[in-house]
């Protein structure tokens, strides 16, 4: 099998070093006390991040007639820590770390639907057909904190008596790119992933020459959430801009497409309770 390489190193490197801090969207703007911080959860590569929700931050920026910074973190604890600590206006966690920053005041405003599922992924040419299977593998995962990137895979290996920690070599990588093109390229004998990415514009043409292991649960889209304290008004008018995409319009299909939904619609933390209590024994909460 040809390998498949990943980007240039030139986009991994000026990434990083801009990714800890604010990404305005034009050259021009200049980060004030006044501007509007929109955090998106770092479930992806920076660079593949940037493009996705730019389209979106310009909506909500022309919408409320102030700057919009798109901002993230390197890692989901950085982004834990900064969104607890009350930095962020806006963000798009994710679901399992939404719930931790419930105690800070974060209200859930909207979702996108459908929901997805994750999945564990080999090669087409791999030996690997049941998850029993993946004893003694290398396999790429997510996180301890995401449901669809290894919560959901632990639960299915625990039901078979076997030990994610002691008989696999599960390497937590981060990343949804890292783990496709790692499996790919033979770094490692499987990964686990919201399956979803796969139908991406940039991995559609690899995907068939991956299968599917196991799949998890449905698990709801990422919550966009606001900071304790914003006023309804502003609110309201990021609501708006949200469910007010259509897929009948071609800018705004673009848009969802790169979300990966159908559409967004109102959400608030009823949405989210019952998913909660599929997840809330994980040791991702009772260990943190």
């Amino acid at each position: 099998m040809r390998r498949i390489l990943t980007r240039p190193a030139f986009w991994f490197f000026l990434c990083v070093a801009v990714w800890g801090m604010a990404l305005p969207l034009s050259c021009l703007a200049q980060e004030t006390s006044e501007a509007l911080r929109f955090a998106v959860f770092p479930y992806k590569s920076p660079k593949s991040v940037i493009e996705v929700f730019s389209p979106l931050a310009a909506r909500i920026e022309k919408r409320l007639g102030k700057k919009v910074l798109l901002v993230s973190a390197t890692d989901s604890e950085t982004f834990l820590e900064k969104s607890l600590a009350g930095e962020y206006d806006l963000a798009l966690p994710s679901v399992t770390v939404y719930y931790k920053l419930l105690p800070a005041g974060y209200a859930a405003i909207a979702k996108g639907v459908p929901a997805f599922r994750g999945g564990v992924i080999v090669r087409q040419d791999s030996e690997i057909t049941t998850i029993e299977q993946c004893r003694g593998k290398k396999i790429a995962a997510i996180g301890e904190h995401s449901y669809a990137g290894y919560m959901f895979f632990k639960a299915q290996l625990d039901e078979k008596g076997i030990d994610s920690k002691k008989d696999l070599d599960i390497q937590f990588v981060g990343k949804l790119d890292t783990i496709i093109y790692g499996v790919l390229n033979k770094k490692y004998d499987g990964g686990v992933i919201r399956l979803d990415t796969l139908d991406m514009l940039d991995f559609a043409p690899v995907k068939d020459q991956f299968r599917i292991v196991s799949r998890s649960a449905e698990v709801p889209q990422f919550p966009f959430v606001v900071k304790k304290g914003m006023d309804q008004q502003t609110a309201t008018a990021i609501r708006e801009v949200l469910t007010s995409l259509s897929p009948d319009k071609p800018e705004d299909l673009a848009i969802l497409k790169s979300l990966q939904i159908k559409k967004i619609v109102a959400a608030t933390k009823d949405d989210y309770d019952p998913f909660y209590d599929v997840i809330k024994k994980h040791a991702f909460y009772t260990h943190h």
